[in-house]
């Protein structure tokens, strides 16, 4: 077995110097061996590129005289040109599309085909080109029957490019796919394909949109024909991950617009209001007037912005992108900030509807209403699409459990409002001295030109004189103070979010305090004090203190107090005393005994909620049918070539930790209910530098299984490790966790006497008389969670290691405080579990 690592990150010796060594050979080996593997995608690309070369179509397109063959439309079909429903996959329209077209054949099509296998990716290739034409036609032919002006005018536009066809083979291919990456793969290319049809919406983007549907249908048959077809529940780390893709991708869509001639879809009138600022109603009459339809909005630049107005419109896709990465660490701030410019976009968004209902001026009543019905139709994803993000956030925010500092915020706060009210107080004394009371109309008119500077959004009424009759001072401060404030704006958030160095998070302080302190000494559990979103009591000298939980008016422990142990006791009292102070119920939760004399005396009580196995590991050999199973285990992991793997996750490599949340991942989809914390931890848990990884790896470098090791201190000394992650992947070799549990066994008795198994929440030895009171409701919650959860079914399979066991209490004061204390444990342990989810988790059980 390796030794195991001195320090974060390093391997065993010559696991690291095997993975280290001859790094570009491996490389270049790989590259040709997936070559090999891809004969489809390489011919597909060759008859590509041969093809554009041979028509001189690179830089501009098929010549004209070959568009019946390079591409595919509804009059070519209805000719009889039915080949080119296929000979238009070889073709691009300009080198760009060009450039797109090979990196998705060379990545989604590859990947795909080395799941598929080349012929069923050739047939997934032509057929899903087919699906996704025919929809395309369908589509547009019923948009022109309703009389759309939008994807009724692409009827008979000509389809050119193998995009449809190529992300129909890729989700196709998702139904092969892990867990993790199924996800990943499926919400990437349909956000991404939706983003281009809502903000570019050009033909392509509609057929490319509706072969990735045809490919996701095609995914989701192949799953029910390997009997894999069902809701995937991810973990609270890669709903986090998924929401933080969504949003960054929606982020970037108003730029995307700017990049692209004449976007047409829903969505580009967004470029109007993040780009530049929204048209006045009297400047959308001006342009629309009686003929309006869709292109009527694209006005341009119609403000004051000055020359670094595009550095201006970059500002909200900047912040979302920081909102995106900060929500993908835990952050609320960012979620709530994210939340918050969505609901501008709605607000300004629907601006963009009443403007539509007050536009005066046609001809005849049917015209009017036809006109208005096609505008509200395109205008109207303007609102739903960020309010539906709103939604889907806010749905979620459980999630996002890391709360930032006080005082980061009220920093943030008073610079960003600070900014503004010097900003504003400058332009309101400018505009005062130029005579803006009289030439303005009032207030009123000063209130209008200050929201013109900070928001886009259209002030009906006579505005246009904003643009008149100003002074150079004036015109200056119109024109950039928006710019200084958002910039300034922009530059907070991202200190706040981003710069871990300035420690924003809320606790982070008192976390530090609490991982010296439990160093000093604690429990076998007290190491998981340091998970989020633990609040933590301190003794007035600092050196000792209480990790707990605030749900209502509980405050909910873990384990008992961390620190020099001879100060536990007074701790307790301590925190008993800080409760009374603040009107809180405390409840001592995974609790050993030596709390018992002290807490006993003040009219406590207690109930058993788990049992610690503990193995004395320096005596323990695995010997005598009794070890049959750990032998046998150790036995099959050597004939398969699977090795037990030490070190830190942070010094793992990275396809290592990628394939951590793949086993996770499958792990938690399987779960009719979110996953569990308090005293389970997950993968975020397993990025700290002081806790111990083992990974069960195959000859062929797959993680069949992780199980990692809390450290455990008493005086200041390393005195034992408690087991705390356990996963194993679906087709690991039976015997996975017996294997890892013995390697650590084998592993760790030359540093540590006593390893710990940790305790199964609500999973007991049997009690000899039936339990009552608050430990019979303990103890049909853990029967009635066995079906769900298996904390039953896992002390049973500690059992197999012949541990001792020592008891864990919860301690309470007073039984009428039960009710409170059970909704408490519940928040803990199911802190995302929304109403939907209980009534599930009900029916579950009831089942």
């Amino acid at each position: 077995m390796r030794p195991v690592a001195a320090t974060g990150g390093q391997l065993g010796a010559g696991r690291r110097g095997a993975a280290l060594g001859g790094v570009s050979r491996q490389w270049l080996l790989g590259v040709l061996a997936h070559f090999r593997a891809v004969p489809f995608t390489l011919a597909v690309l060759g008859v590509f590129l041969v093809t554009g070369a041979v028509t001189g179509s690179f830089l501009s397109g098929p010549p004209e005289p070959l568009l019946g063959v390079a591409s595919v439309s509804a009059p070519g079909l209805k000719a009889g040109h039915w080949w080119s429903l296929f000979t238009s996959l070889f073709f691009a329209t300009n080198l760009l599309a060009y450039l797109s077209a090979v990196l998705m054949i060379l990545l989604l099509l590859g990947l795909a085909e080395r799941r598929l296998g080349s012929r069923r990716t050739a047939v997934f290739f032509f057929a899903g080109q087919f699906a996704a034409v025919t929809l395309f036609l369908l589509l547009t032919q019923l948009a022109r029957y309703a009389g759309d002006g939008w994807l009724g005018l692409m009827v008979d536009a000509g389809l050119i490019g193998p995009y449809a066809a190529v992300l129909a083979v890729s989700l196709a291919s998702s139904g092969l796919l892990s867990t993790l990456w199924q996800r990943r793969l499926r919400t990437a290319v349909v956000s991404a394909s939706l983003l281009l049809v809502l903000y570019v919406g050009h033909p392509e983007t509609i057929v490319g949109l509706t072969g990735a549907l045809a490919g996701m249908a095609a995914g989701w048959w192949i799953q029910v024909d390997k009997g894999t077809l069902h809701r995937h529940r991810s973990t609270g780390r890669e709903t986090r991950n998924l929401l933080a893709l969504t949003v960054a991708i929606f982020a970037v869509g108003p730029i995307l617009t700017a990049a692209v001639r004449s976007p047409t879809g829903p969505l580009a009138l967004l470029r109007d209001v993040v780009l530049n600022p929204l048209p006045t109603l009297s400047q959308l009459e001006q342009n629309c007037g009686g003929t309006i339809d869709v292109g009527c909005l694209e006005i341009g630049q119609a403000g004051f912005a000055g020359p670094l107005g595009l550095a201006l419109a970059v500002v909200p896709v900047v912040l979302l992108l920081i909102c995106a990465d900060g929500m993908r660490h835990g952050r609320r701030l960012a979620l709530r900030i994210a939340v918050i410019v969505q609901l501008a976009v709605t607000a300004m968004a629907a601006v963009y509807l009443a403007l539509f209902a007050r536009i005066p001026h046609y001809p005849n009543s049917r015209t009017h209403s036809a006109v208005l019905g096609s505008g509200f139709v395109h205008v109207l994803p303007l609102v739903a699409v960020p309010l539906l993000l709103v939604v889907l956030l806010w749905a979620n925010r459980r999630q996002f459990r890391v709360e930032t500092t006080p005082r980061a915020r009220r920093t943030l706060g008073v610079v960003v409002g600070g900014t503004w009210l010097l900003l504003a107080a400058g332009y309101t004394a400018a505009w005062l001295a130029a005579g803006g009371m009289d030439r303005d109309g009032g207030l009123q008119g000063l209130a209008a030109e200050l929201a013109r500077q900070y928001l886009p959004l259209p002030i009906p009424g006579a505005y246009n004189r904003i643009f008149q009759n100003r002074n150079a001072l004036e015109a200056f401060l119109f024109a950039y103070s928006g710019i200084m404030f958002w910039v300034v704006a922009l530059a907070a958030v991202w200190l706040v979010l981003l710069r871990r160095l300035h420690r924003t998070d809320a606790g982070s302080g008192d976390r530090d305090v609490a991982r010296g302190l439990i160093r000093q000494g604690g429990d076998a559990l007290s190491w998981m004090a340091l998970w989020e979103p633990n609040k933590y009591w301190f003794t007035p000298d600092r050196r000792s203190g209480v990790a707990y939980q605030q749900h209502g008016n509980v405050a909910l422990t873990l384990a008992g107090p961390f620190g020099p142990a001879a100060l536990h006791q007074d701790t307790a009292a301590g925190f008993m005393r800080y409760c009374a102070e603040h009107a809180l119920i405390p409840c001592f939760y995974s609790c050993t005994d030596g709390l018992w004399p002290g807490l006993e005396s003040r009219g406590f009580r207690r109930v058993a909620v788990a049992q610690e196995t503990r193995l004395a590991v320096r005596e323990l050999e695995f010997k005598g049918k009794e070890w049959q199973n750990v032998r046998t285990a150790l036995n099959r992991a050597a004939k398969t070539g699977v090795q037990a793997v030490w070190g830190r996750y942070s010094g793992f490599p990275a396809p290592l930790r990628a394939q951590l949340s793949e086993v996770s991942e499958e792990w938690a989809a399987q779960k009719s209910v979110p996953e569990m914390g308090f005293t389970l931890g997950g993968i975020d848990e397993l990025d700290d530098d002081d806790v111990l990884c083992c990974l069960a790896v195959d000859a062929g470098g797959q993680v069949q299984g992780v199980t990692s090791w809390l450290p455990v201190y008493e005086d200041g000394n390393l005195v034992s490790w408690t087991l705390d992650f356990m996963r194993r992947r679906g087709a690991a070799f039976p015997g996975v966790m017996e294997f890892l549990i013995a390697s650590a066994v084998q592993e760790l008795r030359s540093s540590v006497e006593v390893i710990s198994l940790s305790g199964s929440p609500l999973a007991k030895e049997e009690a000899a008389s039936k339990p009552e009171g608050l430990a019979g409701i303990l103890d049909v919650v853990g029967l009635a969670l066995e079906p769900v959860y298996g904390f039953r079914s896992l002390a049973t399979f500690k059992s197999r290691f012949k541990p001792d066991y020592r008891t864990l209490y919860l301690y309470y004061q007073d039984p009428l405080q039960l009710p409170a204390i059970g909704r408490a444990l519940s928040r803990a342990y199911l802190p995302g579990l929304s109403v939907r989810q209980s009534a599930r988790l009900l029916r579950t059980l009831v089942g």
